[in-house]
Formats: C-alpha cells, sequence, structure tokens
C-alpha cells in the first residue's frame, strides 16, 4: 500500500478526497493507496482568504503541511480543490520539494484540446479564470462559458441535500444556459461539486467531467512506474 497526501482547502473537500480514494480500492483495484487527510484551512472563508494573501504567506502553510508529508515518507500529493491549485504555483513547487503532486488544473490542459466550447462552474473566479487559461493553453480557440460561486460550496459544507442546493442556487437554469449556448459539456471546476454529481445529471443535457479521474489516473500510473523502476 502507498501513502499519498490528500490536501484540499477545508475539511470538508479534504475528507471527500480521503472518501475518493478509498472507493478506489478494493477488489479490481490495480493498485492499493493510503491517504493521508491534510486540509489547509479551518473553514471557506480562511480559505478564500489563504487563496487570497501573497506568495509568501501560501508558501510558508504549504511548506508546513508538505514538509510534515515528507519527514512520515510521503512523495505523492494529491490536490483534491481547484480554487487551491489555481492559487498557488504546485508545479513549481514539486520540482523544488522533489515530489509529484497532481492537480486539477494540470488536467485541464489535455481537456482543452478535448472541447471547442464549454461549460464551467467554480468555487470563485479566481478559480474560473484559472481553469480557463489552463484550458486555452492547449487551445486558444476554446470558448469557455464559466461561473463562480461560493454559495454552492457553503452549501454543500453545511450538508444540504443536493436537490435543494441545486434549486437554491439555480443550477437547474445554469445547466440549461449551457447547453443552449452550445456547450459540449461541464466542467465540475471545484472538488466540492462531484457532491452534486447524480442529481445535477438528471436535468443535465451535456456531459459532467470531474478532473479527479484523471488526477486519479496520473497518479496510479506514476506511483506504479516508479515501483515498476525500483523493482
Amino acid at each position: 500500500m502507498f501513502k499519498i497526501a490528500v490536501i484540499a482547502g477545508t475539511p470538508v473537500d479534504t475528507r471527500m478526497g480521503v472518501e475518493y480514494i478509498e472507493g478506489k480500492n478494493g477488489p479490481g483495484a490495480e493498485i492499493e493507496l493510503q491517504p493521508v487527510y491534510m486540509p489547509v484551512s479551518e473553514d471557506c472563508d480562511a480559505q478564500v482568504r489563504f487563496q487570497y494573501s501573497d506568495d509568501a504567506a501560501k508558501k510558508r502553510r504549504m511548506d508546513e503541511i508538505f514538509d510534515a508529508a515528507i519527514a512520515d515518507g510521503i512523495e505523492d500529493f494529491f490536490i483534491y480543490c481547484n480554487s487551491l491549485s489555481g492559487a498557488f504555483d504546485f508545479d513549481t513547487y514539486a520540482v523544488e520539494k522533489g515530489v509529484r503532486i497532481y492537480t486539477p488544473l494540470q488536467q485541464y490542459h489535455r481537456l482543452g484540446q478535448v472541447y471547442s466550447r464549454v461549460g464551467v462552474i467554480a468555487a470563485n473566479n479566481l478559480s474560473a479564470y484559472n481553469i480557463e487559461k489552463h484550458l486555452r493553453a492547449d487551445n486558444e480557440d476554446i470558448y469557455v462559458i464559466g461561473s463562480g460561486n461560493m454559495a454552492i460550496v457553503n452549501s454543500i459544507e453545511h450538508g444540504l441535500a443536493p436537490e435543494e442546493i441545486i434549486e437554491k442556487c439555480g443550477l437547474r437554469h445554469f445547466v440549461d444556459y449551457l447547453a443552449t449556448c452550445g456547450s459540449q459539456a461541464l466542467l465540475l471546476g471545484c472538488t466540492h461539486f462531484p457532491y452534486l454529481k447524480e442529481e445535477l445529471r438528471g436535468y443535465c443535457r451535456i456531459p459532467l467531467v470531474d478532473p479527479a479521474d484523471e488526477m486519479y489516473k496520473a497518479m496510479t500510473e506514476a506511483i506504479q512506474k516508479q515501483h515498476r523502476d525500483i523493482g
């Protein structure tokens, strides 16, 4: 079993990330992973303040988390938070620390090659901007229709039922709008949002895309390759 750090903005989405990894284990799994719970902030408001803080403050917090994990023998880091991954340069940081870091934003480069018109729903507009920037990195002609809405995240944090959140936050109208505008898919640009995925599918006329699946695939492939190389 390989130990990995699951890092996200709040205790809620960090726990969701741990549960996501645990759900991949069991019969038929190509690799068994032991997720280690490592939230950055105590709640949504603190996480927003963190994301808009200066680079030095963000790096100090990342050093606290990563140094503790590295001391525990962890080499793989699963960033289960879209907005967090857009607020800090994890690709450069991975080189500095000599570890492997997997983020949602890394997956948007590939998705930018798949779609010509896509909808994005994110936690905030900083995250929506960074997702669009990464989609456009490999496709300058992609047309992105995006929205950032912390009210959805807060509702999930407070445990509201998916159907109630969809109605309260106008998501039925939003997904209709995206389909009418010709979006080929809706990217769930926040790792809280798979909480709504099954309910949202009933209203959405276009496919839903969860970047966590691509992150998991990239991570397991890298760990398996390292194991083969060592063996």
